[in-house]
């Protein structure tokens, strides 16, 4: 069951009223309980009057820290292979001599 045409503009123009950080709130709602695709729509009219208003929204955010994610990780990988290998030639040297003094 969907939001029939009037109930959606109803709740657009109700939630147009709402100040941003209600409307953040019912978007971090609407995202845990999004079980019912009357849920769905209503979460759709919130996100879409967010984007209006030039906010991010959950899924926006969330898109922006695995962004982040990978590109700290595409740079960090010949970075961390090195560090790495110069990590594992001092420890071959500092753990064989710690060894033998302890014989």
């Amino acid at each position: 069951m969907f939001l029939s045409s009037v109930d959606s503009i109803f709740f657009k123009s109700r939630a147009e009223c709402f100040s941003n950080s209600k409307l953040h709130a019912l978007d971090r709602y609407w995202s845990i309980t999004n079980s019912h695709p009357m849920h769905k729509q209503m979460h759709e009219i919130i996100e879409n009057i967010l984007i209006s208003r030039g906010e991010k929204t959950i899924k926006q955010s969330r898109l922006d820290l695995v962004r982040n994610f990978e590109r700290s990780l595409s740079i960090s990988n010949p970075l961390g292979r090195f560090s790495a290998k110069i990590i594992s030639l001092i420890s071959c040297f500092v753990i064989p001599k710690a060894n033998q003094t302890n014989l």
